[in-house]
């Protein structure tokens, strides 16, 4: 009796020995122990746990679920007008970062993951910037700790934003295209899922 005959797609697909995502935020989170901001070790080190747990135990698709409706213009410029009326590191400001995050996480969430594509041939430009960036910021990161503070010969990419961002106007603008860019990201990934 002839066996079936066994494609390509039947077998599982071949996993990262490292879940290359995970590694980076569980990175940025020493990183950040290590510059001596331990809030903000702890939040990417949740997030790395938050993710290990998911993808160990993922939520069912439900493909009659209906699509999430996301804000437009009004969430844009409720978040601009906080960050013009407030400022940054105020309570207000936080609460309202806080809420795009968790938002944006219950709407991923919410929808199924997106079944595995060709990466597009433009898509090695984009990782090598990505690349290149992560690289920037680590170089200049150890320059500056072995430097012990601020180096103006190697600055990290916050030394040089951090200035701009003193002005509230700056804040207010840097932070509407902030959540539009989410937005975009959120609903060409519903998009996507649609055509899928």
């Amino acid at each position: 009796m002839a066996t079936p005959e066994r494609h390509a797609a039947d077998y599982p697909a071949p996993r990262l020995a490292v879940d290359l995502p995970i590694t980076a935020l569980l990175i940025a989170s020493l990183a950040h122990w290590i510059r001596g901001a331990p809030a903000d070790g702890v939040i990417f080190f949740a997030a790395a746990l938050l993710l290990l747990f998911t993808e160990r135990h993922p939520a069912p698709a439900d493909v009659f679920r209906p699509a999430t409706r996301l804000p437009g213009a009004s969430l844009i410029i409720a978040v601009a007008l906080v960050a013009l009326v407030f400022g940054r590191q105020t309570v207000p400001m936080f609460l309202a970062i806080t809420a795009i995050g968790i938002g944006a996480l219950v709407v991923e969430w919410r929808d199924p993951s997106l079944p595995a594509r060709p990466v597009p041939r433009r898509g090695w430009l984009w990782v090598a910037l990505a690349i290149s960036w992560c690289l920037w910021e680590l170089i200049s990161f150890v320059y500056e700790q072995a430097a012990g503070g601020l180096s103006l010969t190697h600055p990290t990419m916050s030394d040089l934003v951090d200035p701009m961002l003193d002005n509230r106007v700056v804040q207010a603008l840097a932070l509407g295209v902030w959540v539009a860019a989410g937005l975009a990201m959120l609903r060409a990934a519903a998009a996507a899922r649609r055509t899928a």
